[in-house]
């Protein structure tokens, strides 16, 4: 029988069915490769003020979460010339064989145009390691420090890179505290905020008793085990 791994999904969902707008967590990056249907996305760099690209309680009521609400209240904002210029969307629609990249700590919302099927896969690289092992350390440190010993054995060169991160200093890298528990999942909380590992991150413990969780990898070798990862409701829309 085979096993998918924790950090991979295969998502399906209806038309107008989406995830919200959010930042997938501890600093991960992600591919999202469509097998049919399309999905229209717009992502915003990772400095966006939260207060700027969320869909507040009044403008929403009890669907200010799903991707149908951004997309017919902050979506028009972002397209007038008012906009700042720095927080420019990037807009895709991603159809049937493409894949899409997600960048560690960037602000994004998918809506599904019709049905779609998709694989996903959240990941850190050696390129947003540093990233990722801050956020998780400050986050998630019970699984850092099973992260550290695995790495210790299968990448010590890794287990090196990890040492010298300074836990201290910012990352720059912004953090979504609803999306901590789900990279893709639609809940958020009003307490919710994208300010940089000064704020956020230091808030990260209490949300180690969440019941889901993502795993990290890095190349080819698993960072953790399964147990380390609890299996993550995925939305529709990723």
């Amino acid at each position: 029988m085979c096993r998918i791994h924790p950090s991979r999904w295969f998502v399906m969902g209806p038309p107008r069915s989406g995830t919200g707008i959010h930042i997938d967590p501890l600093g991960t990056s992600a591919w999202n490769a469509l097998v049919q249907g399309h999905k229209r996305w717009c992502l915003f760099p990772t400095n966006t003020p939260r207060e700027l690209i969320k869909v507040t309680r009044e403008e929403g009521g009890n669907q200010q979460d799903e991707a149908i609400t951004w997309f017919k209240v902050i979506y028009p904002r972002t397209q007038s010339p008012t906009w700042p210029g720095d927080y420019k969307a990037v807009e895709i629609l991603q159809k049937p064989g493409e894949t899409v990249f997600v960048p560690g700590g960037w602000w994004h919302v998918v809506l599904n145009l019709d049905t779609t099927i998709a694989v996903t896969q959240n990941f850190a690289s050696i390129v947003n390691f540093p990233v990722v092992w801050h956020k998780t350390v400050r986050g998630r440190p019970k699984l850092s420090r099973k992260w550290y010993r695995i790495l210790k054995q299968e990448r010590p060169e890794l287990a090196a890179l990890a040492d010298s991160v300074d836990l201290m200093e910012s990352t720059g890298i912004a953090s979504d505290s609803s999306s901590d528990s789900s990279s893709s999942s639609s809940s958020s909380s009003s307490e919710s905020n994208s300010e940089c590992d000064s704020g956020s991150e230091a808030d990260g413990m209490m949300h180690q008793r969440k019941k889901r969780k993502t795993c990290v990898m890095v190349g080819s070798g698993d960072s953790a085990s399964q147990d380390d990862c609890l299996s993550k409701e995925r939305s529709s829309s990723r």
